[in-house]
C-alpha cells in the first residue's frame, strides 16, 4: 500500500511538511518559514546500485541512507526487493535507499561485517547507525526509519 503523501523536512528551519503526492510534482513551500522545499533533490524513486566505487559517496549524504546488501541467488533478497523500492518511492524526500549486491563489491561486505543477506544498514550523516538482518516486513524496516524523519 503506497500512501497518499510523504514529508519533505525544510532545509531552513527543520519543519517537516507532509507532500501531497498528487502535487509531487509542484513547487513546494514550508507551511512554517514559507522557505521552498527541495522535495525530490537528491531522493531517487527506487533504491539505487552501489559498489565499492560509488558507496562512500552515496552514503555521504545529508540524510538517512539505508543501505541493502543482496546477492541474485538469495531467494529473500528477490522479495525484498519490491519492499526496498516502495519504501524509496513512500520516503522520497526524507530517506534514501541503495542497494549494495555483495557478489560484486565483497570488500564492503567484509568491512561492514555483513555475514548474510539480506543485510540493512543504516546510516544518518555517512555513519553507521543501525543494523538489520534478514527480510524483514516492510512496516518493521518503516519503525527503523521513524526516528530520522
Amino acid at each position: 500500500m503506497v500512501q497518499d503523501s510523504f514529508i519533505v523536512r525544510c532545509s531552513q528551519c527543520g519543519t517537516k511538511n507532509r507532500i501531497p503526492r498528487s502535487r509531487a510534482k509542484e513547487k513546494a513551500v514550508c507551511g512554517k518559514c514559507r522557505a521552498p522545499l527541495q522535495v525530490t533533490a537528491g531522493y531517487p524513486e527506487r533504491a539505487v546500485a552501489a559498489d565499492e566505487g560509488t558507496f562512500g559517496a552515496e552514503i555521504r549524504f545529508p540524510g538517512p541512507v539505508l543501505a541493502l546488501f543482496w546477492a541474485p541467488w538469495c531467494g529473500h533478497c528477490m522479495r525484498l526487493m519490491p519492499v526496498i523500492d516502495e519504501l524509496a518511492l513512500q520516503y522520497r524526500g526524507s530517506v534514501k535507499f541503495i542497494k549494495v549486491d555483495m557478489d560484486k563489491s565483497p570488500g564492503l561486505a567484509s568491512q561492514y561485517q555483513v555475514m548474510s543477506v539480506p543485510t540493512m544498514l543504516l546510516f544518518n550523516k555517512g555513519q553507521l547507525v543501525n543494523r538489520l538482518v534478514g527480510a524483514l516486513p516492510r512496516d518493521q524496516i518503516a519503525q527503523h526509519l521513524r526516528p530520522f524523519l
